[in-house]
């Protein structure tokens, strides 16, 4: 299955396994276009690879995973948020297979989340281990520029959805964006609130963040861990 361009709205209504948005049993490429998902099951699933290199993904999954391969997962482009359930579900999931990033916006939340394969990555990541749901989070890098605004979505329902039983609301964030570069310095702010900007499914521009927590960190991997 290949989307080129065009507007795709899907939701699903199911709330069992087999509610999944957009499917293909083999490869699934996105080269362009508007795609907007809510769906239980996976919003979108292939059986062997995805591939997306350009367009506007929003998918928010109330029972399993938002991005599904059940071989390899890779993004060189586009604007993706992808949101999952609790664990072992998540934003992104390629059951460990290779996960390949080179370009783009990618956000994905969840009880967990697959991890970048860094030695096929030439785009850095952050994963941030411990958001809460219905909360902000800001990343700003080692020269005080926001390159990363978020509000963190709900989990919907009893959580664990198909893939199993999840407890606990603690949110798995992956962040990867061309702004993230080596550096020290880095920090992560939450536990605050934003005021004014524009709101793109959680993801937000030209507001300003006040309050809260910060925690400091360094970007010298493929992929941050912050904790």
């Amino acid at each position: 299955m290949t989307v080129n361009s065009g507007t795709i709205n899907i939701s699903c209504t199911q709330e069992d396994e087999g509610g999944e948005g957009l499917e293909s049993k083999a490869t699934l490429t996105i080269n362009g276009g508007k795609i907007d998902i809510e769906a239980y099951d996976d919003c979108i699933n292939a059986s062997d690879h995805i591939e997306i290199s350009g367009g506007t993904v929003f998918c928010f999954a109330r029972g399993n995973d938002g991005i599904d391969s059940n071989g390899t997962l890779s993004i060189s482009g586009g604007f993706i948020i992808s949101s999952g359930t609790r664990a072992p579900e998540g934003g992104f999931d390629c059951d460990n297979s290779t996960f390949k990033i080179t370009g783009g916006i990618i956000i994905g939340t969840g009880g967990s989340t697959s991890n970048p394969t860094s030695s096929v990555c030439t785009q850095r990541s952050i994963k941030y281990s411990s958001g809460s749901p219905e909360s902000y989070i800001c990343i700003e890098n080692p020269n005080g520029d926001t390159i990363l605004m978020y509000y963190i979505p709900a989990y919907v329902g009893s959580g664990g959805g198909p893939g199993g039983p999840g407890g606990g609301n603690q949110v798995t964030v992956l962040f990867s964006d061309p702004n993230i570069t080596v550096g020290n310095g880095y920090t992560l702010r939450y536990g605050g609130t934003v005021n004014g900007g524009t709101n793109v499914n959680g993801y937000i521009t030209g507001g300003t963040y006040s309050g809260g927590q910060t925690k400091t960190f360094n970007v010298n991997s493929m992929l941050t861990n912050v904790n």
